[in-house]
């Protein structure tokens, strides 16, 4: 089941004298909600959302309705705000949760967590891994139009930002501690155009600044004070999987780069470069240990 934030908005329309009724199936996009616009019809022994409009046509409230298997078990919020839904995966950058769990199924796998909030936005969401364990919270900001060019992520543990994205961070300079925040700010594209790593007093340790151009990007990183620690650019391919990350030190000297390429859809090649271009290290890697 795949869950989008920008909604897919499946419904049926029933009016009262001071509000609109509307159905939504799970499969839903924030953007349909809000502006109140069915497509088709649902199954309603089926899992879905019930939205009310006022007359002017604003989102008044929204609230889960979970499948009739799942009523004895899952208690229906009053309010969105109170409302939790379980996904497998997540993309901040089209902000699109995909294939829907129920909290049993999440038991075991890692798995993402949305509350949304009193108008059917998506509020925060939070990444469990497999042992339950919560490691970072995904905190969204929404204008009055429903759209958004600002995220922090909160961290609840120790780890370094180039673990989660290769491709923008890097390891001389992506070192995360409990409690740090790293706050996103994006652009009409969805992508990140500068991401500043700060504590929870908002005091800042570094930050990075992203270009992009029509087959890969440049990624600079500096210290607090803004003197330049580094950069280095991603060459990707069609299919947007990185070919080559080249990193350069503060005066624009390479250093190493890391090259990959794709033989199959199940492996990898992965080479380490010197700072002379040559190979010093080749490795084969089935892609399903990089997920």
């Amino acid at each position: 089941m795949k869950i989008i934030f920008y909604t897919i908005l499946i419904g049926s329309i029933f009016s009262q004298q001071d509000s609109t009724i509307k159905y939504f199936s799970t499969n839903i996009m924030r953007t349909n909600i809000l502006k109140g616009k069915p497509e088709k019809n649902i199954n309603k022994n089926e899992a879905h959302f019930r939205a009310k409009y006022y007359p002017s046509g604003e989102l008044k409230s929204i609230e889960f309705v979970p499948a009739n298997w799942d009523k004895g078990k899952r208690k229906k919020p009053s309010s969105s705000n109170k409302l939790k839904l379980y996904y497998l995966k997540w993309n901040p950058k089209t902000q699109e949760l995909l294939q829907g769990l129920t909290k049993k199924e999440t038991i075991g796998k890692p798995h993402y967590r949305a509350i949304m909030d009193e108008g059917g936005l998506v509020k925060k969401v939070d990444f469990f891994n497999r042992f339950g364990k919560m490691l970072w919270t995904f905190h969204l900001r929404w204008d009055d139009y429903g759209k958004s060019n600002e995220y922090d992520i909160e961290f609840y543990s120790k780890r370094n930002l180039s673990v989660l994205n290769k491709e923008l961070f890097a390891p001389d300079l992506s070192s995360i501690r409990p409690g740090w925040i790293a706050r996103y700010k994006i652009n009409n594209k969805g992508t990140p155009k500068t991401v500043k790593v700060m504590d929870p007093l908002e005091n800042i340790y570094y930050f990075y600044e992203f270009d992009y151009g029509p087959n890969g990007l440049k990624s600079k990183y500096f210290r607090s004070d803004s003197v330049l620690v580094g950069s280095h650019t991603v060459k990707f391919n069609k299919n947007k999987n990185p070919l080559k990350i080249t990193y350069y030190n503060e005066n624009g000297i390479m250093k190493n780069a890391i090259s990959y390429e794709y033989p199959n859809d199940a492996r990898i090649i992965i080479s380490q470069i010197n700072s002379k271009g040559k190979v010093i290290e080749r490795r084969i890697i089935p892609k399903k240990e990089l997920k």
